[in-house]
C-alpha cells in the first residue's frame, strides 16, 4: 500500500472523529440544557401545587366546599373537550367577531386580529 493511500485513510479518520467529537458535544450541551429545562418545570409544577392546595384549601374552609364538590367540578372541566383524561385540551375558540374558529393557544383570532378574554388561570 502507498504511503499516500495511508495518509489520506489517516486524514478522513480523523475529520470523522473530529466530527463525532463536534457531535458528541453538541448532544452533551443540548442534553444540559435539556436537564435544566426539567429542573425549572419541576420547580414550576411544584409552585403551582402548593398554590392550589393553599387556594382549595382557603376555598374550603370559607365558601364551605366539600372534596366532592371540587372532584365533581374538576370532572366536569375535564369533559369539555369530550375525553375523560384527567386534563384540559387546548380547544377551537369561535371568534366574536368574525365567527371564525382559531386554536385556543393562541388567544387572538388568526383572521380578523380580535383579542379573546383570556380565563384567569390559562
Amino acid at each position: 500500500m502507498s504511503g499516500l493511500w495511508l495518509a489520506g485513510m489517516a486524514a478522513d479518520g480523523a475529520r470523522e472523529a473530529a466530527s463525532a467529537r463536534t457531535a458528541a458535544s453538541r448532544a452533551e450541551q443540548k442534553a444540559h440544557g435539556l436537564e435544566q429545562r426539567i429542573r425549572e418545570l419541576e420547580h414550576h409544577v411544584g409552585r403551582l401545587s402548593l398554590l392550589n392546595q393553599a387556594l382549595w384549601e382557603v376555598l374550603r374552609e370559607r365558601a364551605k366546599l366539600t372534596d366532592a364538590e371540587l372532584e365533581q367540578k374538576a370532572h366536569e372541566i375535564d369533559l369539555r373537550d369530550g375525553v375523560a383524561d384527567g386534563r384540559m385540551t387546548e380547544t377551537p375558540l369561535q371568534c366574536p367577531s368574525c365567527g371564525r374558529v382559531s386554536n385556543s393557544k393562541h388567544w387572538k383570532c388568526l383572521y380578523c386580529g380580535q383579542q379573546f378574554e383570556k380565563p384567569i388561570m390559562g
